[in-house]
């Protein structure tokens, strides 16, 4: 090894480098972006100079910087520009919120909150409150409804419930039955949208977030629209990306316009992309399925897309599989959320590939949720690769998923057949919450959250194939492999120092886990070495 001296040096310290050739030490050694040296503190002491930053890390342990495969990162900052109302326990209180933060807006002004009851999942609502029933326009505002222009002749937009009271008067409640939501472009559109500098502002708030949870990169399967690749790009320019980026397109044009749209997409969204190792754009999410009529709405509130970020489309089997066509004919990868139809997409995908090579593409399937045996084999031929949202699909809501699975249950989150077949695969938090150690406690765990119940065991990974899947899974998605995903000389310096080793520490008390110092490429971006 030549020696040259450090620009910083991590000694005393437990590091998990999941490097088969080294895969324990105790000191690392940085010089510019990348890792020069793993071993012992003595080894990597040698390599410093007086300008050698020496982080002593007191014995905590050091982990390869984790990827969240699909992020949504942009959304964890914008809940923080809307006061909150999980504390409030009653319409008293949620009425003393809502007193106070009127005193500060002018006459006229839409207040506008966080949801009622505990987040994340804000699954206690409205039984949270004392009252146990949603406020109305009585207890909030009785002018608000005439501001937005509904009235006792309004008629709901598909999917949307307007409650009425005995008179047949609008309450102020609606219920919104879609699964994508079109409230705030439909019947709410008068109400204050995120602007330009909200997302600017949350994607810098974003960024700290997750970092502290020791995230260095991000992948954003569902695909981002035109308004937030704009935040992203000009985030870029300003030098306040901090973690890094990669992007699908999500598309905005109608199926009837693909043949037009794909090509020019193609143009600068193919193969791997443009961009650099901070921020990269490639490929695009196309959706199978889905509510045409919703799709409609979403596709005319363009450029707005709201708390999404991408723009919902619906696609009939032979949309679909033209698109896919397409995409594959210009070396277009292409994103599919596959949570109901991976059998459909499958075909699809297989029909594409006998005459159109996809493998180097590596193809996703998004939000993987249940698949069988020759189902991941026949991804695995594809060249495809799987990113999993355990949170969700585990451990808020394993018992209701299998119910849904009948006697298909241990087909549910197949992690362990998955590393059994080697399909490359990530995990992902869907920012539900914002949390990959939960992720990881899913997946090892495999607890329903409310029931306790365990499901699919047989499907459980080891704490080290579940770390594995949050690093080397996902530098694998987004084609850094031979850059990240393990600590070893050559590779880019992302890592995360966390207080407690996540393979030998309680699983219970995985949330507790604190993140000391996170760096991408060698420069902090959370803590203080």
């Amino acid at each position: 090894m030549d020696e040259i001296a450090a620009d910083s040096v991590l000694v005393n310290g437990r590091i998990v480098t999941l490097d088969p050739g080294c895969p324990r030490a105790k000191a690392l050694a940085i010089a510019s972006d990348r890792i020069v040296a793993v071993g012992g503190d003595r080894e990597i002491l040698r390599l410093r100079d007086r300008r050698t930053k020496v982080v002593d890390l007191r014995r905590a342990t050091v982990v390869p910087g984790l990827v969240d495969a699909h992020a949504h990162l942009d959304r964890e900052g914008l809940k923080y520009l809307y006061p909150s109302l999980a504390r409030c326990r009653s319409i008293a209180d949620i009425q003393v919120v809502i007193r106070r933060l009127a005193r500060t807006r002018r006459r006229g002004e839409w207040i506008v909150t966080m949801p009622v009851g505990t987040p994340p999942f804000y699954m206690d609502a409205p039984g949270g409150l004392r009252e146990r029933r949603w406020p109305t326009r009585a207890d909030l505002d009785a002018a608000a409804l005439a501001r937005a222009g509904i009235g006792r002749d309004t008629a709901p937009p598909k999917g949307v419930e307007i409650v009425r009271d005995a008179a047949g008067e609008p309450t102020g409640v609606f219920v919104e039955h879609n699964l994508i939501q079109v409230l705030e472009f439909t019947l709410m559109r008068s109400a204050p949208r995120f602007t330009h500098a909200d997302r600017l502002t949350a994607l810098t708030d974003s960024q700290r977030r997750y970092a502290a949870r020791g995230v260095t990169a991000i992948y954003e399967g569902h695909g981002v629209a035109p308004e937030l690749l704009a935040v992203y790009r000009e985030a870029h320019e300003r030098g306040t990306l901090r973690l890094r980026a990669f992007l699908a397109v999500s598309p905005t044009w109608d199926a009837a316009d693909a043949g037009r749209a794909i090509p020019e997409v193609a143009a600068w969204a193919g193969g791997r992309g443009l961009g650099d190792d901070r921020l990269r754009v490639a490929g695009i999410c196309l959706h199978y399925g889905g509510d045409p009529e919703v799709a409609h709405i979403l596709h005319a509130a363009q450029p707005y897309t709201g708390w999404a970020g991408f723009v919902e489309s619906a696609n009939s089997p032979e949309a679909y599989r033209e698109q896919a066509e397409l995409a594959a004919r210009h070396r277009l990868r292409v994103n599919t959320l596959v949570t109901r139809n991976l059998a459909q997409v499958l075909d699809v995908w297989e029909k594409i590939a006998q005459s159109t090579p996809i493998a180097g593409l590596r193809w996703v399937a998004v939000h993987l949720n249940a698949a069988t045996g020759d189902q991941l084999a026949r991804l695995k031929r594809l060249g495809a690769v799987a990113t999993t949202n355990p949170i969700s699909y585990l451990w808020r809501s394993a018992a209701e998923e299998a119910r849904k699975l009948g006697d298909a249950a241990g087909t549910l989150l197949p992690h362990r057949s998955l590393e059994r077949v080697r399909l490359p695969f990530g995990l992902a938090t869907d920012n539900k919450p914002a949390d990959p150690w939960l992720a990881f406690r899913a997946v090892v765990e495999r607890s329903d959250m409310t029931s306790g119940e365990i499901l699919g065991p047989r499907e459980r990974l080891t704490r080290l194939a579940a770390l594995r899947a949050l690093t080397v899974g996902g530098a694998f998605i987004t084609f850094a492999e031979r850059e990240r995903g393990v600590l070893a000389p050559g590779r880019q310096a992302d890592l995360a120092v966390v207080d407690q080793d996540p393979l030998t520490m309680p699983l219970a008390e995985i949330g507790s886990l604190a993140c000391r110092l996170t760096m991408v490429g060698g420069r902090v971006v959370h803590g203080d070495d």
